[in-house]
């Protein structure tokens, strides 16, 4: 009777008893028998593993939980149904096959995929699965498992990828991982760990304004080790913190060597593991490297990825507060790279979002990419954070992501990671190519406008609007330039007749163009108002221009404005105020007898006359001859030779720049029968349109205009009313 209890019980403890399946401890006396007569060996293990089921246990109890594992064995059951399943503990299970057929294992683990929603309750349960041929040379079932759950294992960490063979790759990746574990201490104090910097490069400028510290692995036996591959072991082993502060000592070393240097510092940004934050007081440690090297704390960014944020909400949030604190940036990293990423916006505060390289590999091929990118970065932007692209490989990404407004990137574009000493130091950190840390406020504050959006001037308020014209203006001393303009303000270019944005920044450096005044006055008045913005009317090429100007930030003598147009000759209700400033001027030409205009080519047409003068210029259109004809038709004789030279349109702009005005003014007596000698008052006008300079003439009888006006326009001549 105690040999039959015990037997009986010796055959329970093979058994689960939640599911009924065998255990563990079963399987393996299984694959014993088995192996023992070939017809009935299993040549196929399949290695089970329910991702996120602490999550699931934890929200619906280990009642819900149970309901889980015995619901999904149940149809692990039905879908392998000639073939032996087991529980061996918690949310693995194996399966033992003898089929080799990839195909049917495929199709079969994506129908347990599939069935397991129905048991989710909301919660994405993901199933990844190991799959171990056997080649028949095992002497122990324990490796045929084992081959099984290192495949299974190696796609814990890839989203997307749900089962995984066993293969010869896998087997070298496993065997360099137990490199890893037996030789890191070593390697530490080798000095076999390199810390390699990748350029980070400013959108705007085009110039260097950044680094990321990347551990790098050289080994004298293996070369250089993955980091894929020691920072996971170093997590599995709990000793990646180790890594992280030995790399981030030496970042801290370098900044300082850098400093003494004299030549361009820029921030470096470091690599935290969630596991730094929970096997040390991470922000501790780094506060006492920096403060070992005199290094600033905005010099050193915080860089987290996303997976390790998903680990824990209130901890890490508390953290990332410290850090933020304490005078450091933290910046999400490998953003839409999976898990819960806009989750994690809504949860946490981050100064950056590195956006995952990823997107940029189907670039060229997926036109949803470049959509998404932009969504992106408009996202971030009104959520009041800056944005980073990585792996940017082309000119044509480089040039996109710019025009979207992402502020920095990285990537084999602007070269490959590479240590400090094989940097050419007179040259890649020279000023020249490198950014100026005094200006990083300076383009942090540019960095906050929304290139994407309808309202760029607002300050940010959790609202989404559409495209407005949008430009970047820089003003330094009294000289302007562009430095951003979206594909909006190229259409606002080509609406007042300015061909591109080459044209327009070619126009903004000529001082005598009177729209150039303008803006400069319209800017400095933005950056001296109590609420830092200013608009005026601007004509342009004879369009009506309202622009509307945000100043942004100074540095030195440089200063920055954002500067949203609009051309009131468009349509609509701005077509009516168009048609009735065009009205407005025709009663403004009607205060002059008679209106001409000079065009730079030596030509001259009326476009105006109410006089009983002739329109000479329909007689004669050659400025000079046409000048000559008229002086001598309608000026008393003493006066004709000054008018001539009056009229030269070669000297117009030399006499008004000396003048107080934009325009220069000079009188003369008429020789019209019945006029006996009065007094004319004739007006020029320089202004640039379609590329070349023009001459508005204004003629009207000085006895029609004040004494004061006289007197202010006449300078120093007699008094026209004598």
């Amino acid at each position: 009777m105690d040999e039959l209890n015990m037997a009986s019980k010796g055959q329970q403890d093979d058994f689960d008893e939640l599911t009924g399946l065998l255990n563990l401890k079963g399987v393996l006396k299984l694959l014993n028998e088995s192996k023992s007569s070939d017809e009935n060996a299993y040549s196929v293990i399949i290695y089970l593993n329910v991702m996120n089921f602490k999550s699931f246990n934890q929200q619906y109890g280990f009642a819900g939980g149970n309901e889980f594992l015995k619901g999904l064995s149940g149809e692990i059951q039905r879908i392998f149904s000639n073939e032996i399943i087991a529980r061996t503990g918690g949310d693995h299970f194996i399966i033992l096959s003898k089929s080799k057929d990839e195909e049917s294992i495929k199709e079969k683990l994506d129908a347990i995929t599939e069935i397991s929603r129905k048991y989710e309750r909301g919660l994405k349960m993901h199933i990844k699965a190991g799959i171990y041929l056997s080649t028949g040379d095992e002497n122990d079932p324990v490796i045929m498992i084992d081959r099984a759950k290192i495949a299974c294992d190696d796609i814990i960490r890839v989203y997307d990828k749900y089962y995984n063979f066993y293969d010869d790759a896998l087997k070298k990746k496993n065997e360099l991982r137990q490199y890893v574990i037996d030789n890191f201490e070593s390697a530490f104090k080798k000095r076999y760990f390199k810390v390699y910097y990748q350029k980070e490069v400013r959108a705007l400028t085009g110039k260097v304004c950044g680094y990321e510290a990347l551990a790098r692995w050289i080994d004298p036996n293996y070369g250089m080790i993955s980091p894929a591959i020691f920072v996971e072991v170093l997590e599995d082993v709990h000793l990646v913190h180790k890594l992280d502060i030995y790399i981030i000592n030496q970042v801290c070393a370098d900044i300082k060597n850098d400093i003494e240097y004299g030549m361009a510092v820029e921030p470096v940004s470091v690599n935290l593991s969630r596991l730094d934050f929970e096997l040390c007081d991470i922000k501790a440690e780094i506060d006492k490297c920096r403060e070992k090297y005199g290094i600033p704390a905005n010099l050193l960014n915080i860089e987290i990825t996303e997976s390790a944020i998903a680990s824990g909400e209130s901890f890490l949030g508390d953290q990332i507060k410290k850090f933020r604190d304490g005078g450091y940036q933290v910046w999400m990293d490998d953003f839409g790279s999976g898990y819960s990423s806009l989750n994690n916006l809504k949860v946490y505060d981050f100064d950056v979002l590195k956006i995952d390289m990823d997107f940029l590999r189907t670039f060229e091929t997926n036109k949803k990419t470049q959509v998404i990118l932009a969504t992106i970065v408009n996202m971030a932007k009104e959520l009041d954070m800056h944005t980073l692209a990585e792996g940017v490989e082309t000119q044509e990404q480089y040039e996109f992501l710019r025009r979207i407004g992402c502020e920095k990137m990285q990537g084999y574009l602007f070269g490959k990671p590479k240590p400090l000493d094989e940097f050419v130091r007179p040259d890649d950190f020279s000023f020249d190519n490198c950014e100026d840390i005094a200006y990083q406020d300076y383009y942090h504050d540019i960095g906050e406008i929304n290139f994407l959006g309808s309202t760029p001037l607002r300050e940010k308020n959790m609202d989404v609007y559409n495209n407005l014209p949008i430009a970047i203006m820089e003003l330094e001393n009294d000289e302007i330039r562009f430095i951003y303009a979206n594909n909006a303000y190229h259409e606002f270019l080509r609406s007042v007749s300015i061909k591109d944005i080459g044209t327009a920044g070619a126009r903004s450096f000529d001082m005598n163009i009177p729209e150039n005044n303008a803006m400069r006055e319209v800017l400095r008045k933005a950056e001296n108002s109590p609420d830092r913005r200013s608009d005026a009317s601007i004509i342009i090429n004879g369009n009506v221009i309202i622009a509307k100007v945000r100043f942004i930030a100074r540095q030195g003598d440089k200063a920055a404005f954002a500067v949203v147009p609009r051309n009131l000759s468009l349509t609509g209700s701005e077509q009516r105020l168009a048609d009735s400033i065009h009205v407005a001027m025709a009663h403004v030409f009607n205060q002059y007898f008679r209106v001409d205009l000079y065009d730079e080519d030596g030509t001259v047409e009326n476009i105006f006359l109410n006089t009983d003068q002739l329109a000479v210029a329909d007689v004669e259109s050659n400025a000079v001859r046409a000048v000559q004809m008229y002086s001598n038709m309608y000026l008393y004789p003493e006066d004709r030779e000054r008018f001539r030279k009056f009229y030269d349109m070669t000297t117009v702009q030399e006499r008004v720049k000396n003048s107080s005005s934009d325009y220069v003014v000079d009188y003369y007596h008429s020789a019209i029968p019945g006029d006996r000698g009065r007094m004319q008052m004739y007006m020029i006008l320089p202004f640039y349109y379609n590329d070349r300079w023009k001459y508005i003439s204004c003629c009207r009888y000085a006895d029609e205009v004040t004494d004061e006006q006289i007197y202010g326009d006449y300078k120093g001549h007699e008094n026209p009313n004598k």
